[in-house]
């Protein structure tokens, strides 16, 4: 967001509300601490999450002030004090929507160009064809409940539709018209970052033609769309996380059992297991070998999607082998709570926080009178007139690899990639399931 000018220490307030995670801690001693324009403040540290610290006045006064208004030493002391903190992690049993809630708004019905849109609180999609009732319902309740659920993880997911409006989503009769429309080679549904929309061929889903609308056929099936989904409610992280956090948490998500609006967290080994009875029984190949995670690891976005177009076996190995790291880090590994995934998420959102600062103060850029902006998002502007400064970490390829590869320390946290593996399959073996 656009900054005014800066404020004294004392008087910098920032309210953010975290539902799924608390930070448990000892009393820390007063320190003192310094504000970005060099203003000194003694004060003792009550608690912090990764963007607030609860500062503890002299005089007993509580002020909030963001991590970004203090010095880099207070940021450090900050990190360092949060990564010895145990936390206490409120998993979600249950998370999404009643039924009864969902209203859906028919927007347009233009059936001679093949454009029907519709509208709900938070989405707003268009299908080339018309959407039965009932369809349209199911596909708008699907959409509502992810929404929810990336809400109720413990994984600092905050969805913001695009300048506070409507998530976009478009559906497409058949492949040809998905792939026209950008769809990439091989995929079953793709997001994509710099439209904020994502689209989905009807026969991903299972949806047939029958008379003058589209209805759910007999495997109609939403594991797509809450794939899909999640890329689009996770858009900040998207650039700032490895790609096998990025495909394996859409992976978790469109596996939980979802029914009615509502998905069972609690229930995730039930869709652990189906997935796998699923790949057993229906898929050439059935189970494949987990990728070595060495190269897991270093997979960048470019390589993952020249092997989605390229090579079908290699692709699935790596669908696969990033679902089971993240279900493992959420359930299997350490107590079993998800823990090192939780603090992994957090420490990934100084990037996050940044990309979302910096998108909103550039479109307010934009918004000035002065500026001229083009069909394509490109602009111009007046020499004297500065644009926001897009932040190193944002834009140093380097800065930004050695973030991840600090924050895969992490999940790490001192075993090497094949140790990792031997918890992984022995953690999945107790499960029965043999890797």
């Amino acid at each position: 967001m656009v900054r005014g000018m800066p404020m004294p220490l004392r008087c910098l307030w920032l309210l953010l509300a975290v539902a799924s995670l608390a930070v448990a801690h000892a009393r820390e001693a007063a320190r003192t601490w310094t504000s970005i324009e060099g203003v000194p403040l003694e004060a003792e540290l009550v608690e912090a999450d990764e963007a607030t610290a609860r500062l503890k006045l002299a005089n007993g006064t509580i002020s909030s002030v963001a991590w970004a208004r203090l010095s880099q030493a207070d940021q450090e002391y900050l990190a360092a004090w949060r990564q010895k903190q145990p936390l206490r992690l409120a998993m979600p049993e249950v998370a999404g929507v009643e039924a009864v809630d969902i209203k859906i708004e028919t927007v347009l019905e233009d059936a001679r160009n093949g454009r029907f849109v519709y509208r709900t609180p938070n989405f707003e999609f268009e299908s080339e064809g018309r959407l039965a009732g009932s369809l349209a319902r199911e596909v708008a309740r699907s959409f509502e409940a992810t929404f929810e659920l990336l809400r109720a993880l413990p994984w600092n997911v905050q969805p913001k539709p695009p300048e506070g409006r409507h998530f976009k989503a478009s559906l497409y009769k058949d492949m040809n018209t998905y792939a026209k429309a950008g769809g990439l080679p091989g995929s079953a549904g793709s997001y994509f970052s710099n439209r904020r929309r994502f689209l989905v061929p009807f026969e991903s889903i299972g949806i047939r033609e029958v008379g003058s609308a589209y209805r759910m056929d007999d495997d109609f099936d939403t594991h797509i769309l809450v794939h899909e989904l999640t890329h689009q409610m996770m858009h900040f992280s998207l650039g700032y996380l490895p790609q096998w956090v990025v495909e394996g948490t859409a992976e978790y998500t469109g596996n939980l059992p979802l029914k009615n609006g509502r998905f069972r967290v609690a229930a995730a080994r039930n869709g652990l297991k189906d997935y796998l009875d699923f790949r057993k029984k229906r898929l050439v190949g059935g189970v494949p070998e987990p990728y070595p995670l060495e190269k897991l690891f270093a997979t960048s976005y470019e390589q993952w999607n020249d092997t989605l177009a390229s090579d079908n076996r290699l692709t699935q190995r790596l669908y696969f082998t990033s679902y089971l790291l993240v279900y493992y880090f959420m359930h299997l590994d350490g107590k079993g709570d998800g823990e090192r995934f939780v603090r992994y998420m957090h420490a990934s959102a100084k990037l996050r926080r940044q990309a979302e600062d910096y998108e909103t103060a550039l479109a307010a850029f934009k918004k000035r009178p002065e500026v001229r902006v083009h069909a394509d998002g490109s602009f111009e502007h007046p020499r004297d007139l500065q644009p926001p400064a897009l932040p190193r970490e944002l834009f140093f390829r380097a800065s930004r690899e050695k973030i991840l590869k600090d924050n895969l320390g992490v999940l790490l946290d001192g075993r090497t990639e094949a140790q990792l593996m031997e918890d992984v399959r022995a953690a999945y073996l107790r499960l029965s399931i043999q890797l």
